[in-house]
């Protein structure tokens, strides 16, 4: 168990057993945004290789960043313990292509960072689920409509090594929540489902509109504690009592780095414009 305190942002959390238990410490104030995030997205690769076409990171198949363990060494290993991170999020691209991976994985770990990560469910070789198993706290599987047979395949081997598996699902019409809720049905020993509203950025050109009341239709009756909202759901679920959930303003707890040129800091991966460009984050 690990706990944290920032009194002039009147916030206080516990981490345990991979869970965070947030706190006010003045229950008739807001919690203010932090100085040092609770939770780190951490992009260490841009390449991919399926080119999907409603990609909001526009990842290809490309060279991997390189340095990516030195590059966080800089970042991570000049915060105190009440700045580090309790938990990071590992993304790209596909970041278990890379060949670094299972060190970062392990410098993570030794500094008291939980690393997880965000995968396709490509390239999950013997090595990478060992390290997953031993330092990670659980695995995002995206979970692409033409790469079922991949990302179902690794689902089952993750569980059969008992290692925390999420899925994650793209939401925009109602095929796309039809989807969603077969899923949901058929793999009923996945931990949680989180749910990500397409987004107009990079590849994907134009604005969608979500099919939102029909989302809310076809999952009323499913245990609400197994499903998550992206923090682009917000604006949809702000003042909305349809679902047993905690909410709070996306952002304020959680920045998203990326480590291909100068560890630029974005308030989240949906930012086109950094809000640092320093390697300290202070």
């Amino acid at each position: 168990m690990r706990k944290r305190v920032f009194k002039d942002k009147n916030y206080m959390w516990i981490f345990i057993n991979h869970k965070t238990l947030r706190f006010a410490i003045d229950l008739t104030k807001p919690i203010l945004e932090l100085d040092y995030p609770e939770f780190y997205d951490v992009k260490i690769t841009n390449k991919c290789n399926w080119g999907c076409p409603y990609c909001y990171q526009d990842s290809i198949n490309t060279p991997h960043y390189e340095d990516i363990v030195w590059k966080c060494k800089q970042f991570f290993g000049n915060m105190s313990q009440n700045q580090l991170p309790f938990q990071v999020a590992l993304g790209g691209g596909n970041p278990n292509e890379h060949p670094d991976f299972v060190e970062l994985l392990e410098y993570l770990d030794s500094l008291g960072i939980v690393p997880n990560y965000t995968t396709n469910g490509m390239w999950l070789t013997d090595d990478v689920i060992a390290a997953t198993k031993k330092y990670c706290g659980w695995v995002a599987l995206s979970c692409h409509p033409h790469l079922e047979k991949h990302w179902s395949n690794s689902a089952n081997k993750l569980i059969d090594e008992w290692i925390t598996v999420n899925f994650h699902h793209i939401i925009y019409n109602e095929e796309s929540i039809k989807e969603f809720r077969r899923i949901y049905d058929d793999f009923p020993w996945i931990d949680y489902f989180v749910l990500l509203p397409l987004t107009a950025m990079w590849r994907q050109k134009n604005k969608i509109n979500i099919e939102y009341e029909y989302l809310v239709d076809m999952i009323k009756d499913i245990d609400s504690t197994r499903i998550a909202f992206g923090a682009n759901f917000y604006p949809y679920l702000k003042g909305n009592n349809t679902f047993n959930i905690s909410l709070y303003e996306p952002e304020i707890m959680s920045k998203y780095l990326d480590l291909k040129w100068n560890w630029f800091i974005y308030t989240s991966s949906f930012s086109e414009d950094p809000i640092k460009e320093n390697i300290f984050y202070n």
